[in-house]
């Protein structure tokens, strides 16, 4: 190599020395650095906590439904399913459709399996279960007397998050089964067109 070269790769490298030694615009650079990661874990706080909130909402409204027809003394009518679906709609004020199947079952020891004494469907998400339908959610039932009757509220809501995380699907199902006992009453009736 020539003069010329080596003193520009002196140059080079006295700079980069300095550079590397000097401290001022430090916390700007950083700031560069950390701003995006900061603002993405306060968007994915946001939409966890609201996640977590939505699915409180949804298991609390379902309580609440198998709760209130537990204590049914009179025959459930369509009106009363519909009042009973626009309260789980206001109770879950959530930004997509909720889908909700109410079902009344017996369940018969000698036979071993479950009955259907009716079951009621708002929404698009479920279809009503029949004697025929019942027995495919048998493991999730839980263990019955003979004769034992049960109420079962079943609540779908397709939750959104707030901010795409990149990562994970931005729309979920959240499912909630809640099953009771009829506490006033041993059975409940309701009108074939519920």
């Amino acid at each position: 190599m020539n003069r010329p070269d080596r003193s520009i790769l002196a140059l080079t490298a006295r700079f980069l020395k300095r550079f590397s030694r000097k401290e001022n615009g430090v916390i700007s650079i950083e700031a560069v650095m950390i701003y995006p990661l900061l603002f993405w874990g306060m968007c994915a706080s946001y939409s966890f906590f609201d996640g977590y909130k939505q699915s409180s909402r949804n298991l609390k409204a379902s309580y609440a439904i198998a709760d209130v027809l537990s204590r049914e003394r009179n025959t459930v009518t369509a009106t009363y399913i519909d009042t009973l679906y626009d309260l789980v709609q206001e109770m879950i004020s959530d930004r997509s459709d909720v889908s909700m199947r109410i079902s009344f079952l017996r369940f018969d020891l000698p036979d071993d399996r479950h009955y259907v004494q009716w079951s009621c469907i708002r929404g698009d998400s479920f279809e009503k279960w029949n004697d025929g339908t019942i027995g495919d959610i048998r493991e999730k039932l839980p263990v019955m007397p003979d004769n034992g009757k049960m109420i079962l509220v079943e609540v779908k809501d397709l939750y959104r998050r707030p901010f795409s995380l990149g990562y994970g699907d931005s729309e979920f199902a959240m499912d909630n089964f809640v099953f009771t006992h009829p506490r006033v009453y041993d059975n409940i009736n309701a009108e074939d067109n519920c």
